[in-house]
This record gives structure tokens, sequence and C-alpha cells, in this order.
């Protein structure tokens, strides 16, 4: 969502020589985007699976035949079915796809799992089906090419980027009043919805072992998960089981011009995922000065390089050494942050991000 935003305000300043119409899922805060000279709201989609699949096969037509598109940009998603005779640029973040080594879904129970494996085999096809494919990284686009058998001449990057929501200079006074109630004590960020992948379960047992092994009982995960989900409870439930429910505080879910103010009150951030095709939250920490803990995984220590400490993966002992080490030795934290700076620097700028998209667009447009 927060790279769909940024896309659209990037469109507005940077591609007014374009015609821009955008089709969004109803109820998002990409539905609340306000029109402008060149830029529309085609189409709001019911926010349910058979409403979107509805307008992918069928509904989309409508809106094609009344705009007339050069092109169809998917900020990360499958081409649509119905719009087939036009040109289709996606941009793919399904990084499970191209990693089969990784069970992916194995936390999941066997009809889940059956479930998004049958997905998973249609959104590979569907991405094979469109006519350019965008990866965030070398390393997914040569994945693509090589296990997916996708044409090399209509594979690109486009290297992820900060959002123009996060930024040190930001403010937002509803998250900021938020933030002054969450309790004291050294605190990790976990920026994220849900997902098997996320491995947010593994922030229970570190704070266990943060107790067990290194008496540290001041250190706070803080979350943001809706506060009546299920795998919220269930990792409350976790939490009080392990004897450290006043360890995990859930913040619940804040708007994208708020995350800011969650990066500015903790002191740490953790992304304990098995697998990402790029996390906002590793440029998001860089950009916020905060050290920042990731499974030590291939794909991070590709995005990541020396620009974070590294835990092995669902390790929650080794994860509670690193929390340890940043907390106690402001040397080292001081050190993870200066690296991260200078992997931020390599990295393009949102408007950088944008204009190679643009780039790309513009490319095929005219074919």
């Amino acid at each position: 969502m927060q790279v769909g935003l940024d896309f659209v305000r990037q469109a507005k300043v940077h591609g007014s020589a374009h015609r821009w119409y955008l089709v969004a899922t109803a109820g998002t805060p990409l539905s609340r985007v306000e029109p402008q000279s060149n830029f529309f709201v085609a189409h709001l989609v019911p926010r349910n699976a058979l409403a979107r699949l509805w307008f992918e096969v069928f509904g989309c037509i409508r809106v094609t035949r009344r705009v007339r598109p050069a092109v169809i940009y998917t900020q990360f998603g499958p081409q649509w079915p119905g719009a087939r005779r036009f040109v289709n640029v996606v941009g793919c973040a399904y990084s499970n796809l191209v990693y089969p080594e990784i069970d992916f879904w194995g936390r999941l129970d066997l009809p889940r799992r059956w479930l998004r494996k049958i997905i998973d085999i249609l959104r590979e096809r569907r991405v094979r089906q469109a006519d350019v494919v965008v990866f965030e990284t070398a390393d997914l686009a040569e994945r693509g090419v090589r296990l997916l058998g996708l044409d090399s001449d209509r594979v690109h990057v486009v290297q992820p980027s900060i959002s123009s929501l996060v930024a040190p200079d930001v403010v937002h006074e509803e998250t900021r009043k938020r933030c002054e109630q969450i309790p004291c004590g050294f605190r990790v960020l976990l920026l994220a919805a849900y997902n098997p992948n996320k491995n947010i379960e593994l922030l229970p047992r570190v704070a266990k072992a943060l107790a067990n092994e290194h008496g540290d009982h001041d250190v706070l995960f803080l979350t943001t998960l809706p506060g009546d989900a299920a795998v919220t409870r269930n990792i409350t439930d976790m939490a009080r089981d392990l004897g450290v429910a006043s360890r995990v505080h859930n913040v619940g879910p804040v708007p994208q011009e708020g995350c800011a103010e969650l990066y500015r009150c903790c002191d740490a951030v953790i992304l304990p995922s098995q697998l990402e095709s790029f996390s906002n939250t590793i440029a998001e920490a860089w950009t916020m000065q905060r050290p920042l803990l990731v499974s030590d995984l291939a794909w991070a220590r590709a995005l990541c390089g020396d620009g974070a400490l590294y835990f092995r993966y669902d390790d929650a002992g080794e994860a509670a050494r690193q929390i340890h080490a940043i907390k106690t030795d402001a040397r080292l934290r001081q050190d993870v942050v200066h690296r991260g700076t200078r992997m931020l620097a390599t990295y393009p700028t949102a408007e950088q991000r944008f204009r190679r998209y643009l780039d790309i667009i513009e490319r095929y447009a005219e074919r």
C-alpha cells in the first residue's frame, strides 16, 4: 500500500506528461486519492476476492473501453486476463514463486496450505502471460528467468527505495499521541501486517530468551496487528503462556503517514521473515536511523549487505543475543546505524525509482 501511495504521489508530480487512471480497492487509502489535472480514479473494486477476480476477468473490459489505455501498469500483482489485448506491465513481488526451496506456507494447516499453493500456480501462470515483468532485485529477476521461464528481454529490475511518506521530518499527530501511551523500555519494532512468512510468533520466544539468558526484562516488542484478529490473540496467548505478556505490546495498525512516528519512538527494528521480495521496513529503518536486525538468509544478505545485524532464522536465542548486544553496546548500535545509512545511499530515491518505472512504461507503450 505504501509503495502504491508513493507511486501515485510521484506520478502526480513527475508524470505530468501523461494521463493516469487509477484502479484500486475500495476502502483502502488508495481509494481516497484526490484527482488532479493528470490523475483520475477510474474504478474502485469492492474489497473481497470474488469481486477482484470478477473485475480482472470481466469488469476491466468496460474500464479499458472507456479509458483506452496505452499500457496497463500493475504495481504488484498479475496482469488482468480481461485486458490481454493491451500492453501489461506488472511488478512482481511474489518472491515465493522463485524460491521453491523455501516452504513458504509451511506454517499453515493443510487445507489453507493447499489453497495457497493453488493460488500460487494461478499467479505464476498470469505472471508468465504479462508483456513485461518488473522485479525489485537482480536475484529475483535472474530466478524469474531461470525458474519461471520468463523471456529475459521482457524482464526488468527497478530497485526499491524509501517511501516519501517516511522521513525524519514527517509528523503525524494522531500516531504520535498513540506512541505516548506505549510502555517504557528498550523498544524493538516489527512494523507489518500479519502473514505466516513474517514469523511474528518469534517475538514472545525472543522475549523469553532475553529474560532467561541475559536477564533483560525491559525489552519491549511492538507490533502493528489488528487488535481483534485471531492471529493477534494467538501471539498474545503465547506471550502470556511464556510469562512475557508485558514484553509484547500491540500498537495496532497505523496509517502510512504515521509510520515515521513509530520508528521515531523505537530503539531498534526487527524483521524475522522467512522470505521477502523487499520490505519497506529495511529502507525505513535506515532512513529513520534505527539499527536493523534481520533473519540471516540469502535474500536478506542480498538486500541489506552489512547494513544489518543478522540472526539465524527462527532462532530465538540468537535473536535475543543480538538484541542484547545493541541494547548494551552504544558503539555497536551506532555502527549498525552508520552502515545502514551507507547502504541506503546505494538505493534510489522515490523520484528516481518512479522515473525508472516511467521509462519502462513509456518504452512499451510506444510499441
